[in-house]
C-alpha cells in the first residue's frame, strides 16, 4: 500500500524573543497539498543510505510516550505536545538554536505505523499584493516545500516494544561543543552510523590495505571489491568481515588479519547490513584514472576474468590495460 497519513500536527517553536505557538488542531490530511509535503519528508527517511539507525535509551521520556500512545493510554495530540515541549525546553535553553516548525505525523505503510517527527526551518518569501493602484511587497515565512530538506528528522516504527529509529541530523555547536542534540538530547537515542557511513569507512579500509600489502595493484583493489559485492549477493546484503578477507588476500595471510582487525576497530564488526543492491552500486564498479586525466571505468569482477581484460603494473609504476573483445566493434 502506499504511504498513508493517519495523523498530522504542527508546532512552532521559538527561542527569539516571541512565544512558542503549540496548536490545537491538526492539520488536514485530506488536502492534497498538505499530504504531498508530509509525505515528501517521510519518504526520505525510507530506504535512504543516508539515515542511521537508532534505539532508544533507557528511561527516555519519549520512548514512554510513545508506548503509552501506541497502547492506546493518550491520543495523539497529547503525545505530540509532550515532545514538542521538550525540544522546545531544549530550545529555551540554547540560543544557537534557530527557531523552527516540529511537524509529528503517524503514518503508514504496508510494513507497519510509524510516528514521523520532522524539524522544520521557515524560509523568507516576498509576496506582492495588488488592490487597484495600491501595490505592496510583504515579507512573509513560509515552509520548505519543493526543494528544502529538513536537518533533522526521525521515523519511529510503533507496533512492539523495540521502536527502532530511522534518523537523519546535522549536529550544531551548542557552548563551543559540536552535538548530535536532537538524537543525544531531545530524542535520547543511540544511533549506528549510516550505510552511507559504513561505505566510506570501508572503501577508506580497501584502499589502506591494497596501498600497503599490494602497492595500490588495481587488480587486488578490484578483487576487494569484488569480494564485498559476492559477499552481499550470497548472504541478502549482510556482509561478513572475515569472508570478505579470505576471498580478497588468499595469497596474504598478514593482509587478512589486518583488514580485519582495522574493520573490527572502526566498529565493523560480525555482519555489515549494507544491503545486496546497495553494496553492488558503491563497490561494483573500478576506476583506474591516468595522470593526464583519463579515467577508465568498468565492472570490478571484469577486472579478474582474464579473457575480458588484462590490467599489467610495471615496475616504473605505470599501468597497461588491455580488453579483449570477443565481437567486433561496429
Amino acid at each position: 500500500m502506499a504511504l498513508k497519513i493517519r495523523n498530522a500536527i504542527l508546532h512552532i517553536l521559538r527561542n527569539d524573543g516571541r512565544t512558542s505557538t503549540f496548536s490545537e488542531t491538526e492539520l488536514d490530511i485530506a488536502s492534497e497539498t498538505c499530504e504531498a509535503f508530509i509525505a515528501k519528508h517521510v519518504k526520505r527517511l525510507m530506504n535512504n543510505p543516508a539515515v542511521r539507525s537508532a534505539h532508544f535509551t533507557t528511561n527516555s521520556p519519549m520512548y514512554e510516550w510513545l508506548s503509552d500512545y501506541q497502547a492506546g493510554r493518550v491520543y495523539f495530540k497529547e503525545t505530540a505536545r509532550n515532545i514538542s515541549e521538550k525540544l522546545d525546553g531544549i530550545m529555551q535553553q540554547h540560543a544557537t538554536l534557530p527557531p523552527c516548525d516540529l511537524l509529528i505525523a503517524r503514518v503508514a505503510d504496508k510494513h507497519g505505523e510509524y510516528i514521523s517527527i520532522v524539524k522544520l526551518y521557515c524560509q523568507e518569501v516576498y509576496a506582492h499584493q495588488s488592490r487597484d493602484a495600491d501595490n505592496q511587497i510583504t515579507k512573509q515565512m513560509a515552509l520548505p516545500f519543493s526543494s528544502g530538506k529538513a536537518e533533522c528528522s526521525a521515523l519511529i516504527t510503533l507496533g512492539g516494544d523495540a521502536m527502532p529509529i530511522s534518523l537523519m541530523e546535522k549536529e550544531v555547536v551548542i557552548d563551543g561543543e559540536v552535538v548530535p542534540y536532537f538524537s543525544e538530547r531531545f530524542l535520547e537515542c543511540e544511533a549506528a552510523p549510516s550505510r552511507k557511513e559504513q561505505v566510506m569507512v570501508i572503501d577508506e579500509i580497501n584502499t589502506s590495505i591494497v596501498h600497503e600489502f599490494y602497492n595500490d595493484n588495481p587488480l587486488a583493489a578490484a578483487r576487494v571489491k569484488t569480494a564485498l559485492v559476492e559477499e552481499a549477493e550470497a548472504t541478502e546484503g549482510f556482509i561478513s568481515v572475515d569472508n570478505v578477507a579470505v576471498q580478497a588476500f588468499a595469497d596474504n595471510q598478514e593482509a587478512q588479519q589486518q583488514y580485519v582487525q582495522v574493520m573490527q576497530d572502526a566498529g565493523l564488526r560480525g555482519e555489515v547490513p549494507l544491503g545486496a543492491k546497495f553494496t553492488k552500486q558503491q563497490f561494483g564498479t573500478q576506476r583506474i584514472k591516468s595522470d593526464n586525466g583519463v579515467e577508465l571505468k568498468f565492472p570490478a569482477e571484469m577486472a579478474l576474468d582474464s579473457d575480458a581484460m588484462e590490467i599489467e603494473r610495471h615496475s616504473d609504476g605505470r599501468v597497461s590495460v588491455t580488453f579483449k573483445f570477443l565481437t567486433p566493434l561496429e
